[in-house]
């Protein structure tokens, strides 16, 4: 088991991690490539920063969002804050990032990240439940959702119970190999599915913006696309 253990947590983990990070890099590369694509061929160039600057902070804090739908909102602003800081920070993973980085790493106080790991596991059961449950969010969802966030909540859950082993109902370590084996899961599954949302999530308005730029006689070429360029709008 030490064995499988060592595997996971080396030479897996690390193949997982430059998986996801190569697998980010790409994604921001192209989203940069098409922003400044659309941007090169606007006929209007002039980008309303504060606006995008806003709306960019309306999407981390959803005030808005919050006063709409209060309980999916807060669920999910406090799933994100503790699947983002619990895997970067908490105790146990930061001797990972050193090693893979060779650099010293900040860590949260063992309560702080049993607090956060505890709050992001019911909360994910709660977007879990709200997606099979709710009938506006379970049309909305694909199986590759679900599948996701089943995922993330064995993570998180396997994660708590290999910090507190006596609550486990399966051996410590049998418990400490199935997390990391579902950390390196997730690592690859980051680029590929919404969980990547998290990490290019600022240009998302950005890209938005850039597509009222149309290029300058667009809607000629679609009149003319569409065989009514003699018609009247």
């Amino acid at each position: 088991m030490d064995a499988w253990i060592a595997y996971a947590r080396g030479p897996l983990f690390r193949i997982s991690l430059l998986v996801c990070v190569l697998g980010l890099a790409y994604r921001i590369g192209v989203a940069t490539y098409q922003a400044l694509r659309a941007w090169l061929r606007a006929g209007d160039r002039t980008l309303p920063g504060g606006v995008i600057r806003r709306a960019t902070l309306n999407w981390v804090l959803p005030v808005r969002l919050v006063r709409a739908r209060p309980l999916f909102s807060v669920a999910s602003v406090l799933f994100h804050v503790g699947i983002l800081l619990v895997p970067l920070f908490s105790l146990g993973h930061a001797s990972l990032w050193q090693e893979a980085f060779a650099v010293p790493w900040p860590t949260l106080a063992p309560a702080a990240s049993d607090a956060l790991a505890v709050v992001a596991a019911v909360m994910l059961a709660a977007l879990l439940l709200s997606r099979l449950a709710v009938r506006v969010a379970r049309n909305l969802s694909t199986p590759q959702d679900v599948l996701v966030l089943i995922a993330l909540l064995a993570l998180t859950v396997s994660g708590i119970l290999a910090s507190h082993p006596a609550y486990s109902p399966i051996g410590a370590r049998t418990t400490l190999l199935v997390h990391i084996l579902l950390g390196n899961l997730a690592l690859v599954l980051t680029p590929t599915t919404k969980i990547a949302h998290c990490i290019i999530f600022p240009f998302a308005q950005l890209t938005f913006e850039l597509g009222w730029h149309f290029p300058a006689d667009t809607g000629r070429h679609v009149a003319i696309a569409l065989a009514k360029e003699n018609e009247r709008v």
